[in-house]
């Protein structure tokens, strides 16, 4: 059944990193859209074929984002009910497709104090399993098989396809993409170091900011405990204006359209090759989805 959604997404060469040599992982070209197709389509699949779940199991997640779109559509594709507990600051895109993919929402309405619906999000979660049955938690933010996803998808990819790399960057947030890259470096024996890249704001690595963080689909207000099985050998935090820059850069520079994380990761690359002064160096930078879902709310804001 997982052969029926495999797909190996590009690895494009960059020429904005001066003497290193650059590359950007397109997980923007998978089948939904982004990265997260890649541990719903795995899990989702292997979960059914070993029998874990049935047709009439319930699949439950927290996300207003990537997931909650890939889980929806995977869903649709393998006649699984999914429920999504959304929140307020979802894109209209987004809950567009989560609904025309046939997934059912619960949406949040309260915020904490740095602005952000996961917890409660979260919360109502464990509610619903409480007063359910036959209802599996997806859980990216906790699932182990999420992060074996990301270890034999993208993270062999990387691997395989530039085992001579130094550094790959990634960004950090639920936490399965980099805790899978980091792995699949371990287990496919290819020496790239690890740089996650997070977003100021983000209580990840600054439990105790009172920065408020807007782009999506970056940093977390938890450190979850995928962020923990996460093995990466350094990191670096980034702030909005540099990440908005990044993503005109890509844009103008290399005629790339990448979604809002990915300017994190750019900025957060190019930052790290100035701090430490790397040349002659091999780079893959993480790219997770495309432009096209943060139209409205970032590109025709900033770049219109």
């Amino acid at each position: 059944m997982l052969e029926d959604f495999k797909i190996t997404t590009p690895l494009v060469k960059l020429a904005s990193f001066g003497e290193n040599d650059a590359y950007i992982k397109l997980e923007g070209s998978n089948l939904y859209g982004s990265a997260k197709d890649r541990a719903a389509i795995y899990v989702l699949t292997k979960l059914l074929d070993e029998g874990t779940i049935s047709r009439d199991t319930e699949i439950v997640e927290s996300s207003s984002g990537n997931m909650g779109v890939a889980l929806a559509a995977v869903g649709a594709r393998l006649g699984l009910k999914i429920t999504l507990m959304i929140d307020q600051s979802i894109s209209g895109l987004n809950e567009f497709l989560i609904r025309s993919f046939g997934a059912n929402t619960v949406k949040i309405t309260q915020a904490d104090e740095n602005g952000s619906y996961l917890k409660a999000r979260l919360q109502t979660v464990r509610e619903y399993l409480d007063s359910h049955e036959n209802v599996y938690w997806f859980n990216q933010y906790g699932n182990p098989l999420v992060i074996e996803a990301y270890r034999e998808t993208v993270g062999r990819e990387i691997a395989e396809q530039v085992p001579d790399a130094d550094y790959v960057f990634v960004a950090i947030s639920s936490g399965g993409t980099i805790a899978g890259i980091s792995q699949a470096v371990e287990k496919y024996g290819s020496g790239i170091k690890v740089v996650a890249v997070d977003l100021e704001g983000s209580k990840i690595f600054d439990p105790n900011t009172k920065a408020i963080k807007h782009l999506t689909g970056i940093g977390s207000s938890i450190r979850s405990d995928n962020v923990q099985r996460a093995v990466f050998d350094d990191h670096i935090v980034i702030d909005e204006p540099s990440s908005i820059q990044a993503l005109g850069d890509m844009l103008r520079d290399e005629q790339l359209f990448l979604g809002g994380s990915s300017g994190c990761v750019v900025a957060g690359a190019k930052r790290y090759v100035r701090e430490h002064g790397l040349q002659g160096k091999k780079l893959v930078l993480v790219s997770h989805d495309r432009g096209d879902r943060y139209y409205n709310n970032l590109y025709s804001k900033y770049f219109s």
